[in-house]
């Protein structure tokens, strides 16, 4: 007896536990079955913890698997080092298309250098169960984090900001990752993003392994014409950017329901609630680039990943030459307020406003002194304008006089009169 798969609806045996094609569990429960915010359900299988792979790969533990692979930390013990190691599961290596697309990850991750791209060091398709050895990547996912709460919208800023400059670098190689959300963002200890999991990656020109008129992907973090099964490109990864945008500063997907069907539904009709209705603090700015990310019609998106970095910037600069003048007013302000504090407080700025217009004026009245005053006396007594050059050299003198430690006029005047001689010949 023969049944359908509840995902992709292929032809399976009644007695199979996991569906061929796609890997789908066939008799799970509920929590197994939630894939709003995962690829594909699949159950950890990969390697023995101790195992030595390819002669020089300790296994130590698993970290983590997802709907393209179960990812174990492991030890390189030719060049010491930590690294990741990402197997096919067993339910799919057997799948010739799974097993291209998992073989073309690596390839298309490995052909990627920036420093917000997870680096591939090898892969070895060699043996029944093909692995990738990439970078392993400490810290948390995006995913994670949100669950403790939205974060501050500077702080979402410079993670989007840091995965949009990523994924401007896989789009100018051609790749679009077509797999863009918060489980696929690790975020290290020192704040540094890390794109994850090129796995259903498309390289432009290469073989199209998903076909037209399906759909592969993370519901939550689908774009319309990704839900549609429709040709997707670059702007595909945006919107998914946008939706993990807001997602960081909300703690909610923009996207909800109760049935993948209705997910699919909204994100193709329906408009998100603004997130200023959530987040009541959110700049305007902020939403607006929300609001471009997420548009239905493709060609009302940003252009690029360059153009939204772009925005993204001007924005993240701007915040924070406010924050800047903000903190320090509002720090000012907050001390004054005390009434122990606010009246010397008002005394010492009053003081201090007097000083400076006092340093101000005297340094005024010197600089006359030296630059103006100096030059015209020497001229007058050259001319024999004797009375005039006194006059202007005794308002220069009592000027040198009132400020404590400058010199007397009589050493700086130029020429054959000294202030003496100058006061004999008059």
């Amino acid at each position: 007896m023969t049944s359908q798969c509840p995902k992709c609806h292929s032809d399976i045996l009644d007695d199979s536990r996991f569906c061929s094609k796609c890997g789908t569990p066939i008799h799970a429960t509920e929590e197994e079955m939630e894939a709003f915010t995962r690829t594909l359900a699949t159950p950890s299988v990969g390697a023995s913890l101790g195992s030595l792979l390819a002669g020089k790969y300790r296994v130590l533990e698993e970290v983590g698997h997802g709907g393209m692979g179960v990812v174990y930390k492991a030890e390189d013990m030719k060049l010491k080092r930590i690294v990741a190691i990402k197997f096919l599961p067993r339910e799919l290596s057997m799948n010739p298309e799974a097993r291209e697309r998992f073989i073309q990850e690596a390839r298309t991750a490995a052909a990627l250098s920036h420093p917000n791209i997870c680096t591939i060091h090898e892969v070895d398709e060699s043996v029944d169960k093909p692995f990738i050895v990439m970078e392993y990547v400490e810290g948390e996912n995006l995913r994670e984090k949100i669950k403790k709460g939205p974060l501050p919208i500077g702080e979402a800023l410079d993670i989007t900001i840091q995965a949009a400059d990523g994924l401007e670098k896989a789009h100018q190689r051609g790749v679009v990752h077509r797999d863009v959300k918060s489980a696929n963002i690790m975020v290290t200890g020192s704040g540094q993003a890390k794109i994850m999991d090129f796995g259903l990656a498309k390289l432009r020109g290469g073989s199209a392994f998903t076909k037209e008129g399906t759909t592969l992907g993370t519901i939550a973090y689908m774009s319309p014409e990704q839900a549609r099964g429709d040709k997707v490109d670059a702007r595909t990864d945006i919107w998914s950017l946008g939706i993990v945008l807001y997602e960081l500063a909300s703690g909610n997907l923009p996207f909800r329901g109760d049935l993948e069907s209705a997910v699919i539904h909204n994100i193709i009709h329906e408009e998100p609630t603004p997130l200023r209705a959530i987040v009541s603090k959110v700049p305007e700015e902020f939403e607006r680039i929300i609001r471009r990310a997420l548009r239905k019609k493709v060609e009302d998106r940003y252009g690029s990943a360059a153009d939204m970095l772009t925005d993204l910037r001007k924005l993240h600069a701007a915040l924070e030459k406010e924050k800047a003048g903000v903190l320090n007013l509002r720090s000012f302000l907050r001390i004054i307020r005390k009434p122990l504090v606010g009246v010397p407080a008002a005394l010492i700025l009053i003081a201090l406003g007097f000083l400076t217009y006092s340093t101000l004026s005297r340094q005024a009245k010197v600089r006359w002194a030296n630059n103006v005053a100096l030059p015209e006396i020497t001229r007058l007594a050259y001319e024999g304008d004797y009375l005039a050059a006194f006059e202007l050299a005794r308002k220069a003198e009592s000027i040198f006089r009132r400020i404590q430690g400058s010199p007397r006029l009589g050493p700086h005047l130029p020429g054959p009169y000294p202030f003496t001689q100058l006061r004999r010949a008059l």
